[in-house]
């Protein structure tokens, strides 16, 4: 089910006005109850941003499932079947099977930082594999 964000900010502000309510009738000052909304204001929004990202991928509620990684190799495969020019054919299939993994998801349009925690790679070593593909992939040219 997607995320409405809409409707969650509605039901957010009413939720939030009857607590202030209930807060100003036991004797809480007016700053303090400011404060109190600015942090949960931002807790909201934290959440919004990771239900707006989870409901772009419904499918994959589960990223650790065999099945999508079997998915993967499928999908690196009829990647490569794709591609018509030998040498970047060769260059591709001489990379080891991570690499073309995360390749795959960099097409995908996953972010490094998703990348990273779906496979367990730091990001630091991502940038590295991707820098190094791309030098061979320039040195191609």
């Amino acid at each position: 089910m997607a995320y409405h964000k809409a409707k969650e900010e509605y039901k957010w502000k009413q939720w939030k006005e009857e607590e202030e309510k209930q807060l100003r009738s036991l004797g809480m000052d007016e700053e303090a109850i400011q404060e109190l909304r600015y942090s949960d204001w931002k807790d909201f929004k934290a959440e919004r941003r990771y239900q707006e990202h989870r409901a772009a991928f419904p499918q994959h509620p589960d990223w650790e499932s065999p099945a999508t990684e079997e998915q993967e190799t499928e999908n690196i495969s009829a990647v490569l079947d794709s591609i018509s020019d030998e040498g970047l054919l060769h260059i591709l299939m001489t990379t080891d099977k991570k690499t073309l993994q995360l390749l795959l998801l960099k097409m995908m349009g996953f972010s490094r930082r998703e990348i990273s925690e779906k496979t367990g790679i730091s990001i630091h070593t991502i940038n590295t594999r991707i820098k190094r593909l791309r030098k061979k992939l320039k040195n191609f040219n």
